[in-house]
């Protein structure tokens, strides 16, 4: 059996810090877009603050992004969502395809088909 340091046991509990404020972050989105689908839309832009261990850090939202990305993707072709965009803030505003926030605050928009209800209600 391997030793693990202390440095990467650390390194190890900030990533799955960061992995479950992802997880949160994906939860509030979806407990949305579950009302949105209630009331027939089938999109819905969202806003939020990213969620960070250490207060302003950039290294902490982009890891959050990044694994708020990744969980959307993995369910992509199974009823998931079936087009992500995220705001990329300075002028000009435009939506691209990738994570994308704007200081600590992060805007997307999603879309979904009529069938995605099972995949919306697993929080």
């Amino acid at each position: 059996m391997p030793v693990v340091t202390l440095a990467e046991r650390k390194a190890q509990q900030r990533a799955e810090k960061l992995e479950n404020l992802a997880v949160a972050l994906l939860t509030d989105l979806k407990r949305d877009c579950q009302v949105a689908h209630g009331l027939g839309r089938r999109e819905l832009t969202w806003g939020s603050v990213v969620p960070c261990i250490e207060t302003g850090s950039d290294a902490d939202m982009d890891e959050v992004l990044a694994y708020h990305a990744k969980m959307m993707a993995e369910h992509a072709g199974s009823g998931g969502f079936t087009r992500v965009e995220w705001c990329q803030a300075k002028a000009p505003t435009t939506w691209v395809d990738r994570p994308a926030r704007f200081g600590g605050h992060m805007q997307i928009r999603v879309y979904w088909d009529d069938d995605a209800e099972e995949y919306l209600g697993r929080l």
